[in-house]
């Protein structure tokens, strides 16, 4: 009776020397490098770009523009506030300004072309009145004709 692995055997003596031969054949694999790209370079110049952390940033000191040459600007009265009557009710004027009522002290606030202005009506007198805007005072006269 034959024994049942001899028959095998020439079998497994092919396939150890084909695969040892195909170990054979190649060739040391190279070792895996990190790829490198370019560098971002930061240019840090005043003049240059914006901040990009701005406002928090603390990289770059804070410039203070000095100016002395030039005159600090006035307040003024802006031109497009209007006396536009005044009236007397039981010995208290009232005077109408751009189409708000106010008596003499009393401060409100003005919208113009997006503006918006706080007006103090100062005083009172016969054809005119003095009011105050942002530390400004002017007298305004009441219009021609009425």
């Amino acid at each position: 009776m034959p024994r049942p692995f001899t028959s095998l055997a020439p079998l497994m003596i092919a396939c150890l020397l084909l695969a040892r031969s195909s170990w054979a054949d190649t060739k040391p694999v190279a070792p895996i490098v990190a790829a490198t790209g370019p560098r971002s370079v930061f240019v840090d110049q005043p003049d240059f770009g914006k901040d990009p952390f701005f406002p928090r940033s603390s990289r770059r000191p804070k410039v203070v523009q000095r100016t002395t040459d030039v005159e600090p600007t006035r307040a003024v009265v802006p031109d497009f506030i209007v006396l536009k009557g005044i009236s007397v009710l039981k010995e208290r004027k009232l005077a109408i300004i751009n189409y708000y009522t106010a008596a003499e002290g009393e401060e409100f606030s003005l919208k113009f072309n997006g503006q918006v202005v706080k007006v103090k009506c100062v005083e009172i007198k016969d054809r005119s009145v003095i009011v105050s805007v942002n530390g400004a005072t002017k007298e305004i006269p009441l219009r021609e004709g009425f």
